[in-house]
């Protein structure tokens, strides 16, 4: 029989839109495509040639839309390129099938390891990336080690060192000294209204091409421009640049005053250029601006260690050859002039030096992040365990229909593996919030702390490390559904259970073995912290306000009339509203701002006759009368600084550690203290408290308060104690300081309470991310506990119906299920002891006062864990409770 035209006419309409769709949907779905049509266009000729027209135009539209999409999509190139592109395409449909279970799994992996994401950032820029300095890692300092004779290894060098460094050849290539000092801003005389007081690197001029650095604008320091007859230059830094001049590009080539003194603007560096010098005893310290010395550092005294040095290597020079090379010079130095007294020069590379302080925290945080890391991987593959369970029936009709082992292998990890992905991509977004919060908290002295921030790189690796968590926590699934024979299968379908128990169960116990873990770190480190806290530092920093103003030579040239500007300053700031006490000292507590001097008591009664104990090295603070009052260091015995009279002895203050070494029985006042080689003996007038200059929970060495009134030693911190808040009184304080000297600057302003803060902020960004972790793991067990719980329940809900129809109660059997429930945790206890054990070895230097097997602190984790993870397995036990056994045996 003759077909008829319009069959003909649509078969090969159909056939040529057919040709809109790429090959690989030919191969596949053609057949079916043009039967599907066929049927539509027979039913429609029945109706007419205007209805077979609109099938004509429906099924062009369709392919137009259709055939372009399918070309455009990704899965084409998946299907093209074997089963796993089609494998990805189904599981992306699973899933957005699923979207309770998808957004729990995605959510879990954003939060965890946007947590990770953050500390991989902080790493990353502190420890890991190389510092911005050509060939860094043969960047290093040296230090000058004087246990010989006194408890101070890393002190500065000596000019006379840095000299004979930079000529000795060798592997070393060069050297140069540096020097940090405050120095008095302002762009022109005229403008002295506007002073600012701003740190300066004084260094010799080859300082930038030691680094490898060039600048922004201009050029940096020729090898003429230092010494004595150097022409004053200076060089700006970024920052500088951008706040006091605007950005403004013609700055380079004009005047700017430091002390009053016009330097020339030959340079500004770039933003990324942000070099510290290393302290001796505080945090790293950076500068505002660049100038060069105006003396030759090979002239200056042998004896005294004023100048931290920074040494090159040459290429191809080991730190064994560097270590050497300076110990000779060192060696050298000790002979000539330390009569071999035992004066040795070590070098440390420029990073190590610069994070040796914040290592054991970025540790302490690296571990923390990876045990939530495992935690995260185990609940994620309890999940997919769990979803695994619920798919047992499609897993038996697919093997039923033919499917292998290497399908539902693919099927399993394909979906682990999208998840995963989307997880890390959420979290790299979660991250870059974070890293912003954190750089928040982050102690002002964490090194490279501008840098730290979430790139496209670390982006993509928190996306891997997703993808990567996904397909290991998949194994468990995928492992479970392949060595199971089709049998099995079929038999657990039915029953709605079957033997991914075990290994779920394992699962668990593995998660509180970890969260005990993390949780009982967490809890050392916050244990810690409060002990930090309660530390009594020897003065009281409430309703403190501190701030510091240096008298200029150049304004002031003798101790006199410096003495007399300091009094009428310090009787301004009594006199503003709401001002209770006020004094002043070179050293604020926990700044580390001290000098350091040997110093004897000749007729002590504790002296032994050893040199070394007799002679010990202190701290030494020039003060003035009213300091103690206002920071409320304790007066132990004597009284405050008197006012300087003619013809009477210069007064001191010791410690009480010195009183009680030297003067065990009292009698400390009254008598002669001698600092170093003086030939000004003075008198002990008082004994006070030890206040900390270095460590809130420590004390440091021993001090020696002098009289600022006796002998002006450069710039003083000011404090006054107030019943107002004390950031209120700093525009009164400004407009006193206009009134004495507009030419003068005010800087450092910064409440005590703020400079304890800052002490322990590193400990607090620890102890907050830490537990932030043990929490975070902690929700993770539980939620691992109550899913197990919860499917125990579903898959013995038959045997739990038979038992309730045969007289046992909910209780009974709620019993039942909470004892399991209990067992998983108690087993989580035993083997996470070891673990515990092996981290309290881990950070124990990052603890103060505190044990790493404090029982008291981990009888508080164990008992805060078992009510978390038992409360978790009864809520999901009380399902048992809605069970009805007649519901229950007619499902089954």
């Amino acid at each position: 029989m003759k077909r008829p035209a319009s069959a003909t006419a649509s078969d090969r309409w159909v056939r040529l839109l057919l040709r809109l769709y790429p090959s690989d949907f030919r191969d596949e779905m053609g057949d079916a495509f043009v039967e599907a049509y066929h049927d539509r266009c027979r039913a429609a000729a029945e109706r007419g040639r205007g209805a077979l027209a609109a099938v004509w135009l429906r099924a062009l539209v369709d392919s137009l839309w259709n055939g372009v999409g399918e070309r455009l999509r990704p899965a084409v190139a998946w299907r093209r390129s074997g089963n796993w592109g089609r494998d990805m395409e189904l599981a992306a449909r699973r899933i957005r099938r699923s979207p309770v279970f998808a957004l729990s799994v995605i959510g879990t992996l954003t939060i965890g390891l946007g947590a990770f994401a953050v500390v991989t950032a902080v790493i990353d820029k502190v420890l890991i990336q190389p510092l911005p300095y050509h060939r860094p890692n043969d960047l290093y300092f040296v230090w000058r080690d004087y246990t010989a004779w006194f408890d101070l290894k890393r002190g500065w060098v000596g000019g006379p060192d840095v000299a004979a460094l930079d000529t000795a050849g060798g592997p070393i290539a060069g050297a140069v000294g540096l020097r940090l000092d405050q120095r008095t801003l302002s762009t022109n005389a005229a403008s002295a209204g506007n002073p600012e007081l701003i740190p300066v690197m004084i260094s010799t001029p080859k300082l930038f091409d030691l680094l490898g650095v060039r600048p922004l604008l201009g050029r940096t320091f020729a090898p003429s421009e230092g010494g004595e007859n150097r022409a004053p230059v200076i060089v700006l830094g970024y920052d500088l640049w951008q706040r006091r001049f605007g950005g403004d590009r013609s700055i380079v080539g004009s005047d700017v005053r430091l002390n009053n003194t016009p330097y020339k603007v030959i340079g500004v560096m770039d933003e990324g250029f942000h070099f510290v010098r290393h302290s001796s005893l505080g945090a790293p310290e950076r500068a505002d601006a660049f100038i060069t010395f105006a003396y030759s550092l090979a002239g200056q005294s042998p004896r005294s260690g004023a100048f931290a040095a920074l040494v090159r290597a040459r290429p191809g020079a080991s730190p064994q050859q560097i270590m050497a090379a300076v110990a000779a010079v060192g060696a050298a130095i000790d002979e000539r002039t330390f009569n071999h007294k035992g004066l040795r020069l070590y070098p440390v590379g420029l990073e190590a030096d610069l994070v040796a302080p914040v290592r054991p925290a970025l540790v302490v945080l690296g571990l923390s992040a990876l045990v939530l890391i495992i935690v995260l991987t185990v609940n994620l593959a309890t999940l997919l365990l769990t979803r695994a369970a619920h798919r047992e029936r499609e897993f038996a009709v697919s093997r039923a229909l033919g499917a292998n082992r290497a399908a539902l292998v693919r099927a399993t990890l394909a979906e682990a593996g999208i998840l995963g992905a989307l997880g890390g991509f959420g979290a790299a977004i979660i991250a870059i919030w974070g890293t912003r919060m954190l750089v928040a908290l982050a102690p002002l002295d964490l090194p490279r702390r501008e840098s730290i921030a979430v790139d496209w790189r670390i982006g993509m690796v928190v996306v891997a490390v997703g993808a990567l968590l996904g397909l290991c926590a998949g194994v468990a699934p995928a492992f479970w559904a392949t060595r199971s024979t089709l049998a099995t299968l079929l038999r657990q379908a039915a029953v709605r259970g079957g033997g991914r128990g075990r290994l779920r169960r394992g699962l668990v116990v593995m998660q509180v073995a970890l969260s005990l873990v993390l949780l009982s770190a967490g809890g050392m480190v916050a244990r810690s912290f409060e002990q930090l806290l309660r530390s009594h530092p020897g003065f009281d920093p409430e309703d403190v306000l501190t701030l510091r103003v240096e008298v200029a030579p150049w304004r002031y040239p003798n101790n006199a009339s410096a003495v007399a500007f300091d009094d009428q300053f310090q009787q301004a700031l009594a006199a503003l509203p709401g001002v209770v006490a006020t004094g002043a000292s070179s050293a604020v507590p926990l700044t580390a701002n001290t000098d350091q001097r040997d110093v004897r008591f000749p007729t002590a009664p504790g002296n032994t006759g050893q040199s070394d104990r007799d002679e010990p090295l202190v701290d030494v603070m020039q003060s003035r009368a009213g300091w103690f009052r206002t920071l409320r260091i304790p007066i132990l015995a004597g009284r405050d600084f008197a006012p300087p009279r003619a013809g009477a002895p210069r007064e001191a203050i010791i410690d009480r550690t010195l009183a009680a070494q030297f003067f065990p029985s009292g009698g400390a006042i009254g008598a002669t203290l001698v600092i170093g080689d003086t030939l000004h003996p003075l008198t002990v007038v008082g004994v006070v408290d030890h206040a900390r200059q270095y460590d809130l929970y420590r004390d440091g060495r021993p001090q020696v308060y002098l009289r600022d009134d006796d002998d002006t030693y450069g710039p003083l911190y000011f404090a006054v104690r107030t019943t107002r808040l004390p950031l209120d009184l700093v525009p009164d304080i400004r407009a006193a300081m206009r009134r004495l000297d507009s030419q003068l600057a005010i800087a450092d302003v910064r409440t005590l309470d703020d400079i304890v803060n800052q002490s322990v902020r590193q400990q607090r960004l620890s102890a907050v991310l830490v537990a932030g972790f043990s929490l975070g793991a902690l929700s993770l067990a539980a939620m691992g506990l109550f899913g197990v719980v919860a499917g125990t329940v579903a898959a013995r809900r038959h045997e739990i119906a038979v038992r309730l129809a045969l007289g046992a109660d909910n209780g009974s059997v709620l019993r039942l299920v909470l004892g399991e429930g209990g067992v998983l945790v108690a087993l989580g206890f035993v083997v996470g002891v070891p673990g515990v054990l092996l981290t309290g070895s881990v950070i124990r230097s990052a603890l103060v006062g505190v044990s790493p097997f404090d029982p008291l602190t981990l009888s508080g984790v164990v008992t805060g864990m078992m009510i978390v993870t038992l409360a978790a397995c009864y809520l999901a036990a009380r399902r048992v409770t809605a069970i009805d056994p007649a519901g229950a045996f007619r499902g089954e």
